[in-house]
């Protein structure tokens, strides 16, 4: 590939300032700093403004057949933007504005590079009687593709996944047309997808391969005036998870309803990796930490909530103390960012925090992350926490109740010294096994899967589900241009 010649092409587009072929460059935009698979190699980065700025870039990209890769932050724990083939990586995040909010049907339009940070920040200020749904991920992490990959929000209960909460698109193809999908193809109103063919299952799930996304509506809602945050401890998940079920079910204006175990509430306590308890159990500590978040219009519907959830959680005997309470049991030294995340407590999402990892200059995380039956919570836990004992590793575990209780996230994380080749190693032999096993559990499936999991996925699936999807690929991208390698639709 000349890269002389395609850079002198891209400046074109949008100035000697926003392209460049330079190694410290490619270096910032070659892997995901964050995860244990294999590096890729970017060849040039490219920083557009506008969607038509991004629709020339494809262009030139199919004019010298050479692979192109939607990016925002590159932080995404399945190594899903990285440049597995080389070629032009498109930085997304000058397009960071929002652009439209409509209080009345509640959603805001905003750009593809937007990130938790720039959305969270303008509602705050210029819409402060509405709310968004909002990830565990970092603040300059990417809003969209959150959308895109089945991002989990602190309204789940309520709205489900990023992919459901999203109205319509505006999507640049890979061969360079611009389309809408949803209501914004036909009007200026971005209310939702229905009642029209839905096409924006062509990009969600697709993890960039079909096309580069830059417009998308989102949902919000209104900031209701009364809210609770309960966090009920037990000690063991088994003995927990009951409970979050049942709660699950009872209507009870719970908006977000998850739990984790100890090793994962370690990190939110900032202990490092030198300070968790490996097996809190063995310790006598709680494992199950619960998240229950319910909110409400008026102070005696707020009452009878909060009292309906207190008899729920003391059937089980659970104590649901507050988040303020909770907190304030911890001594200061170890509450972490625990009060950075409730607004009885004065904090707010999104957050930073660092999961275990005491590397400044090496932490590195990925889990195993799936979409589940609620059938397999406690299951799931047990399978991935003795291959994490096994290998010495804290077992750090995440679930979220989704969609009402219609399904759930289960989540492995395993932490490690991305200077240590040999803990890289072994944490890639830690996730495959915790990814084998689980597998035997009906109803598992992983989200923002890496390659290997992407091929033994396109092993189970019906043939012809999978030639659907091969032709679907090669329609929208002849070329094979976009986001190669991640196994989509490709080798």
């Amino acid at each position: 590939m000349n890269n002389g010649e395609i850079i002198a092409e891209l400046e074109k587009i949008v100035g000697d300032r926003y392209v460049s072929d330079e190694p410290e460059i490619q270096y910032l935009y070659h892997y995901d700093f964050i995860t244990a698979e294999p590096e890729g190699k970017c060849d040039i980065a490219i920083m557009p403004e506008t969607a038509e700025e991004v629709q020339e870039i494809v262009k030139i990209a199919n004019k010298h057949k050479i692979p192109i890769v939607p990016w925002v932050s590159g932080i995404n724990f399945g190594s899903i933007a990285t440049p597995r083939k080389g070629g032009i990586v498109v930085d997304l995040r000058r397009m960071n504005h929002v652009l439209e909010v409509n209080e009345d049907d509640m959603y805001a339009v905003v750009e593809g590079g937007i990130t938790w940070a720039d959305f969270k920040g303008y509602f705050d200020k210029y819409h402060p009687d509405f709310r968004i749904g909002v990830t565990f991920s970092p603040p300059g992490t990417g809003v969209v593709p959150s959308c895109l990959a089945y991002g989990m929000w602190d309204l789940g209960m309520i709205g489900g996944t990023g992919a459901e909460f999203t109205n319509g698109l505006e999507v640049v193809l890979p061969t360079g047309e611009l389309i809408r999908a949803g209501s914004c193809s036909l009007t200026d109103y971005w209310y939702g997808r229905q009642p029209l063919p839905d096409i924006s299952g062509l990009f969600i799930g697709w993890e960039g391969t079909t096309g580069i996304v830059t417009k998308a509506a989102i949902k919000i809602w209104p900031k209701l005036p009364y809210r609770t945050d309960f966090l009920p401890f037990a000690t063991r998940v088994e003995d927990g998870v009951p409970m979050l079920l049942k709660l699950s079910k009872a209507g009870l204006g719970i908006v977000d309803l998850l739990m984790t175990n100890m090793g994962w509430a370690q990190s939110l306590q900032c202990f490092d990796q030198k300070s968790v308890a490996i097996d809190p159990v063995s310790l006598g500590l709680p494992d199950f930490i619960g998240l229950i978040t319910t909110e409400a219009y008026t102070e005696e519907q707020h009452k009878a909530q909060c009292d309906a959830i207190k008899k729920i959680c003391r059937e089980y005997n659970i104590e649901p103390l507050t988040a303020d309470v909770q907190t304030r049991n911890f001594p200061k030294k170890m509450r972490g960012v625990l009060g950075h995340i409730f607004p009885v407590t004065g904090g707010q999402m999104p957050i930073q925090f660092w999961g275990c990892w005491n590397f400044a200059r090496g932490g590195g995380g990925e889990w195993i992350g799936c979409y589940n039956t609620t059938r397999n919570i406690i299951k799931y836990y047990q399978i991935s926490r003795e291959i994490c004992l096994k290998y010495g590793k804290s077992p750090q575990y995440y679930c979220r109740i989704m969609f009402g209780g219609h399904y759930c996230v289960t989540r492995t994380n395993v932490n490690f010294n991305k200077n240590d080749p040999e803990d890289i190693r072994k944490t890639r032999q830690i996730l495959k096994e915790i990814h084998d096993a689980v597998q035997q559990l009906e109803g598992t499936i992983m989200y923002k899967p890496p390659k290997w999991v992407v091929q033994h996925y396109k092993d189970k699936t019906l043939p012809e589900t999978n030639n659907l999807i091969e032709r679907i690929k090669k329609f929208l991208d002849p070329n094979n241009i976009m986001n190669p390698g991640q196994g989509i639709g490709d080798d």
